[in-house]
């Protein structure tokens, strides 16, 4: 039956057809942006499921691009305060379906005012104007970073390899259920360290006197001065500090 063989045929076309077809919650939008910004202004970040991405160049000028599926809004203002960008969930969900990303890459002296990520991954590279971030679900990968430090993580790890390549700034890492990994560019020559695990091993290239019999894991170490002060706090993880030898 000729007939019924075209007919089958075309039913299992049509349904590879729809199953390969993108749904609406798929398909991405982009928004993307060129502005000039005062490297004192800051700039202030904030995204509900995604990946953010924040490098340095030797460029004037911030480039963003925004990447979204539907039930997400993308919000790029600049005003005299400084710089937002958004992409987040509207109603205030967090559904894993809806993502929206962000890329940027800014002046490597802009400075990074405020980072707040509900679920995906950060990366930052190469910004020498201080960077404040916390993440709820995801991890931290931090390279090349200078000035007023601070990265947080509630579940996920954070690593930040290359610290204070432009100088040594004050530093503080915090995870309460991940490991944090601090590997400083230079030997420090003055600079105070303090490192608590609550249940956790500690590991670090600089000389820290510890405490690891009973209770929390704790190490201190001053260099030279005593500044800045380097931070880590750790609740469920393992610190790790590495240094380069002097």
């Amino acid at each position: 039956m000729p007939g019924l063989r075209w007919l089958i045929v075309f039913l299992f076309q049509t349904a590879v057809l729809v199953a390969g077809s993108p749904s609406a919650s798929d398909r991405l939008e982009r928004s993307s942006r060129r502005l000039l910004v005062p490297l004192t202004k800051p700039v202030l970040l904030r995204a509900t499921v995604g990946d953010i991405d924040v490098t340095g160049w030797n460029r004037p000028e911030i480039e963003i691009e925004v990447r979204r599926t539907a039930g997400v809004s993308a919000t790029i203002d600049q005003t005299d305060s400084g710089l937002t960008v958004a992409a987040v969930q509207s109603d205030g969900s967090r559904s894993a379906l809806a993502r929206g990303s962000i890329s940027l890459r800014a002046p490597f002296d802009q400075v990074i005012g405020s980072i707040e990520l509900f679920e995906g991954r950060l990366t930052l590279k190469n910004l020498r104007g201080g960077v404040r971030a916390r993440v709820e679900h995801g991890s931290i990968e931090a390279d090349g970073l200078s000035g007023t430090i601070r990265l947080e993580t509630v579940i996920g790890d954070v690593r930040l390899e290359r610290a204070g390549q432009n100088g040594l700034g004050p530093i503080r890492l915090r995870a309460f259920n991940g490991s944090v990994a601090l590997g400083l560019a230079n030997s420090p020559t003055d600079a105070r360290f303090l490192a608590l695990s609550l249940a956790g091993v500690i590991r670090s290239d600089i000389p820290l006197h510890l405490k690891t019999a009973f209770g929390p894991r704790f190490g201190e170490a001053t260099v030279g001065r005593g500044e800045p002060v380097v931070s880590i706090d750790v609740v469920n993880g393992d610190i790790h500090i590495t240094s380069p030898r002097s």
